[in-house]
């Protein structure tokens, strides 16, 4: 599954938003204040992030930028690009099964996991493609949230400021 992100922050500046794997692409309510997270196992296959050049917005407001933190086995790296108006920004990342960023990380709190950091300059986009397996022999996960339609599939925004592009019911899901 590939959810599309963009920066949909007020002031139009640039947007940080860190998480930590796994992240659930997607989660179902129950009632007004649950999301079951039906997955066993997630993992990020792919990061792929666009910026078009904006005039009079100097080097940071044209800087996309992917941050891992060092956590266990994840060793620390950062990849950026700049648009100029030449060419736009662009940066994929693809994640091998055996990479620890795109290993299966179960779905339970109290581990260290690694930590993804996007920087996203308005109007620029990112693309995180998932893996999951669906939990089917034990009870869902769950997530809270708060004034849900239910029962609707929600699409996790990872961030309050990054909303996926096209999907009608979205929230913030925690694992």
């Amino acid at each position: 599954m590939t959810i599309r992100y963009y920066n949909v922050h007020a002031s139009k500046s640039t947007v940080s938003a860190t998480f930590e794997l796994p992240i659930a692409p997607y989660g179902v309510s129950d009632s007004a204040t649950t999301i079951l997270i039906p997955f066993k196992a997630v993992r990020i296959r792919k990061i792929e992030m666009w910026c078009n050049y904006r005039p009079n917005e100097g080097v940071a407001g044209n800087t996309i930028n992917l941050n891992i933190v060092e956590r266990r086995q994840a060793r620390p790296i950062e990849w950026s690009d700049t648009a100029t108006f030449l060419s736009p920004a662009h940066i994929c990342k693809k994640f091998s099964k055996f990479d620890p960023l795109g290993l299966w990380y179960i779905t339970t709190n109290s581990q260290e996991n690694p930590e993804v950091t996007l920087q996203m300059p308005y109007e620029s986009v990112c693309d995180i493609t998932f893996d999951y397996i669906v939990q089917d022999g034990e009870s869902c996960g769950t997530s809270v949230g708060s004034s849900l339609a239910y029962p609707k599939v929600y699409t996790n925004r990872i961030n309050t400021n990054l909303a996926p592009v096209g999907r009608s019911y979205t929230t913030v899901i925690t694992m």
